[in-house]
């Protein structure tokens, strides 16, 4: 079994990394109440359960195991039968689930998470084969706010603080470091720094270390097109903001009708 790297920072990350605004933009997106979702790197759950709400049945994968048990405590917690929502171990760079689905996602730039070229081909090769005749898949990464040259620049071991949470019996301090960048392709190598505190005593330290793969606006499209897909819509962000303005990247595609 493959270690589970996020095993010790799972019960922090909802607490430092939680965002909200993507949900109703997903919401909007689920086609009808009969649906089949697939969430790729469904994590805790943060968006996977509210989705389970509005669709027929929603798949999720992940390669944490730790991930998967908090999301699989929050749909017992909202009531949402095994026959509506299901999580499993999985790659999300090699899957074969068997069916199809009629909207697939990766929220909160899950695709960054793929380092190699392999990986993101084998990633798209997988969306192209699960996803329904006339589905949408829909993908996010982040703008990056430099050129490559500055963000290779930016390689430090030095920490950022982030911010301070307040937890039972103390607080849970975040913040993060990138120790190393790769120039081709450009990917970064954060670490995420949780530690918790009672009173002014370390109790606690885990620190999750990930790639995020750098992609600009036309690169993305062209990644996305040239593995035969049509793209349908693109925006800058959750809240309507023009493709290349906004801080995020998100893109709607289908694959192309055979000919």
């Amino acid at each position: 079994m493959p270690i589970d790297y996020r095993i010790d920072a799972a019960k922090y990350y909802d607490l430092c990394y939680h965002r909200v605004d993507d949900i109703p933009f997903y919401e909007q997106r689920v086609p009808e109440s009969s649906a089949r979702v697939l969430e790729l790197g469904c994590g805790t759950g943060r968006v996977l359960v509210p989705l389970a709400a509005r669709c027929g049945f929603i798949q999720g994968i992940d390669c944490s195991e730790a991930m998967l048990t908090l999301c699989r405590e929050k749909l017992r917690a909202a009531g949402i039968p095994a026959s509506r929502a299901a999580v499993a171990m999985g790659d999300i760079a090699d899957f074969d689930l068997g069916r199809t689905f009629d909207l697939i996602i990766a929220p909160y730039r899950v695709m960054q998470n793929l380092a190699t070229d392999a990986e993101v081909d084998g990633f798209l090769n997988g969306i192209a084969s699960h996803l329904a005749p006339g589905g949408t898949a829909i993908l996010n990464v982040f703008k990056p706010n430099a050129v490559p040259a500055t963000l290779l620049a930016r390689s430090s071991p030095e920490e950022v603080f982030e911010r301070d949470i307040l937890v039972e019996g103390g607080y849970l301090r975040c913040s993060y470091r990138t120790p190393r960048v790769t120039r081709t392709p450009l990917v970064l190598y954060p670490e995420l720094i949780y530690r918790r505190y009672a009173g002014d005593q370390l109790v606690d330290e885990a620190v999750l270390s990930i790639a995020m793969r750098c992609y600009y606006p036309d690169e993305f499209l062209a990644l996305i097109e040239g593995h035969g897909f049509r793209v349908l819509e693109k925006w800058g962000g959750y809240a309507g903001e023009a493709y290349g303005e906004g801080g995020e990247l998100v893109v709607a595609f289908t694959k192309e009708a055979a000919r």
